[in-house]
């Protein structure tokens, strides 16, 4: 799990994106408890736990302006807001800058974090409760602390359902509703990648433009693939952004399978040209040898 030293970082390396691929296996669980917690919302009320304590469930989000899957995953954030939210109190924890750049900082106290907040409520346009922890991310390390995980907490005080990215919209709003209705979980966690991450790559560009020259150049050094494919999308206008992240992780993997296959194809060319006594002994042999 992240310490205090390293929480607040200031450059996106290629360790911190592959931290976000998976829950950590000290991480609470489905069926523990919620940990304890008190925030400081963008209208100046502080909520806990107790809060919610035989009261009402509650649907915690990890967000930040510089997070492109926040982006993806806000227009359905919204929509379940819609559906649920007189059952589920939603709350969007305003967190660390999941790409931080001269534009957008990592906040240096927690006014700079609070103000980072009310940004997110306000560039969202979102009617549900936005709020933060502390400025050392207490409540999101002792959950885990991914860019855009969400969790979800029943009246008892236990974590329901868990996801790593809360733009899988499917498997969130089984959760919810199976907690509505009092049924058991379909899931009790997702750990979905392909179609949450290609969905963001539509709004990569997008983002670490807001955050800034440093967000864009550290995101082309530690996640190469992440930044092509934000770049690729761009050439998909006419789509909605998340289509356009789908297009373009497609014809990015496209292009990869056919890259390899020439580099393949070269690499055997140039052995028989270097080895013409090789493949001409190969031929005249009874079972001959498959280059490719």
């Amino acid at each position: 799990m992240t310490t205090n030293n390293d929480y607040r970082y200031k450059t996106f390396t290629t360790k911190l994106l592959l931290r976000d691929m998976r829950f950590h296996k000290s991480a609470p669980k489905t069926g523990e408890p919620f940990p304890d917690f008190k925030l400081e919302t963008t209208d100046g009320k502080t909520l806990a736990k107790q809060d919610f304590i035989n009261r009402k469930p509650l649907l915690l989000i990890f967000g930040s302006l510089t997070c492109p899957m926040t982006a993806s995953a806000m227009p359905n954030i919204k929509r379940l807001h819609e559906i649920f939210g007189d059952k589920v109190e939603f709350i969007l924890m305003n967190v660390r800058e999941a790409h931080p750049g001269e534009l957008l900082p990592q906040p240096e106290n927690i006014a700079d974090k609070l103000e980072h907040a009310r940004q997110l409520k306000q560039f969202y346009n979102a009617d549900l409760t936005v709020a933060t922890d502390d400025i050392d991310g207490s409540l999101h390390r002792a959950l885990d602390p991914k860019p855009n995980a969400a969790f979800l907490m029943d009246t008892t005080g236990n974590i329901v359902f868990r996801s790593i990215w809360a733009s899988d919209d499917k498997s969130l709003a089984h959760a919810l509703d199976d907690l509505v209705n009092d049924k058991p979980q379909r899931k009790t966690q997702s750990q979905k990648m392909f179609l949450p991450v290609a969905k963001a790559m539509g709004h990569v560009y997008e983002v670490m433009h807001r955050g800034g020259s440093q967000a864009v150049r550290d995101l082309w050094i530690a996640g190469f693939p992440m930044a092509l494919a934000g770049q690729l999308a761009t050439l998909f206008q006419p789509l909605s952004r998340d289509l356009r992240g789908i297009a373009s992780v497609r014809h990015f993997g496209c292009f990869y399978v056919c890259a390899h296959r020439i580099c393949v194809l070269l690499i055997t060319i140039e052995i028989r040209v270097k080895t013409p006594q090789l493949f001409a002994s190969n031929c005249n042999s009874p079972q001959q040898t498959r280059w490719i």
